[in-house]
This record gives structure tokens, C-alpha cells and sequence, in this order.
């Protein structure tokens, strides 16, 4: 376990290859549920949501969507092989971030609301580094490329998931 926590830092610090993850099936439906069941704990303990049926709904509409965007670019770069892993290492990244958010929003929460926004706007800075860092291996673009296409699919994750739950 603690070597599996160690690679997803390394990735996170852009300093590992997301391809040193394992391509299994069965990894991915694992990382996918931690993924899950982390993001919902945060986000009803941050945003003090009455509904989590609402906030799990959420969830799984923006990683499905990313998992459809993140599918079209491997085959249309034609290494759709790649899927597994990458996906693995968007939700596993994920996962530790958003822990990670929710310990640090945790203590800036004492100094109000701008505490909060620097911390969100920060980890949403890196979480898009880390996504485009994750592309730029699985789809042998440069690294920029790798970012721009990161934020094009959170915008895009998160919109589209927003827009089917009508907030």
C-alpha cells in the first residue's frame, strides 16, 4: 500500500511516470471506488451537503466524462492501450489530492472564506498540472499541450456534470 501511495506522489509531484502504474482491470475499479468514496467524504464534510445521493451523482458524471474525453484522445493518438493505467492515474492523483485539499481547507477554514478560495484555486492549479502531466505521457504530447488539454476536460467534466444535475 504504501508503495502504490508513494508512486501516486511522485506523479502528483511530476516527477513519476504515470506509466509505472499497474494496467490491471481490477487496479482502476479499486482506485475508481477510493476515488469515489474519498471525493464524497470531502465534499460533504466541506460543503456540509444534505444530499449525498446528489454529490455522489456529481461525482460520477464528471469522471465518466472524463473517462469518455480521455478515451477519444488515446484512440485518436492511437494508443488506446493506455487507458487503464491513465485512467488510474487521473483517479488515483485525484484521490490524493483531494485529500490532501480537504486536510489544508480544513485549517484555513480559521481564516475565513479567502482562506478557503486561495487553497481551491491553488489545488485546482495543480490538479490540472498533474492531469496534464499524466496526458503529456499517455498521449506523447508536450507537456503544455498535456495542460491545455487537462483544464479543456475539467472544464468540460465539470460543466457537462453540473448541467445534467441542473446546478
Amino acid at each position: 500500500m504504501k508503495s502504490i501511495i508513494e508512486l501516486y506522489l511522485g506523479i502528483c509531484l511530476l516527477r513519476r511516470s504515470p506509466a509505472t502504474l499497474p494496467g490491471a482491470g481490477s487496479f482502476l475499479l479499486i482506485v475508481f471506488a477510493v476515488n469515489v468514496g474519498l471525493s464524497l467524504m470531502i465534499s460533504m464534510t466541506l460543503a456540509n451537503a444534505a444530499d449525498p445521493l446528489r454529490s455522489v451523482s456529481v461525482i460520477l458524471l464528471g469522471q465518466a466524462t472524463t473517462a469518455v474525453l480521455v478515451k477519444l484522445m488515446l484512440d485518436a493518438r492511437r494508443v488506446g492501450d493506455r487507458f487503464t493505467t491513465t485512467l488510474a492515474a487521473l483517479f488515483g492523483c485525484d484521490a490524493l489530492m483531494t485529500v490532501c485539499f480537504g486536510l489544508v481547507s480544513a485549517l484555513l477554514r480559521a481564516m475565513g472564506p479567502s482562506g478557503v478560495l486561495v487553497a481551491l484555486t491553488l489545488f485546482l492549479l495543480w490538479s490540472v498540472a498533474v492531469m496534464g502531466f499524466i496526458l503529456h505521457h499517455a498521449l506523447n504530447v508536450r507537456f503544455g499541450i498535456g495542460v491545455g488539454l487537462a483544464l479543456a476536460t475539467s472544464l468540460l467534466s465539470t460543466t457537462l456534470g453540473q448541467l445534467a444535475l441542473g446546478i
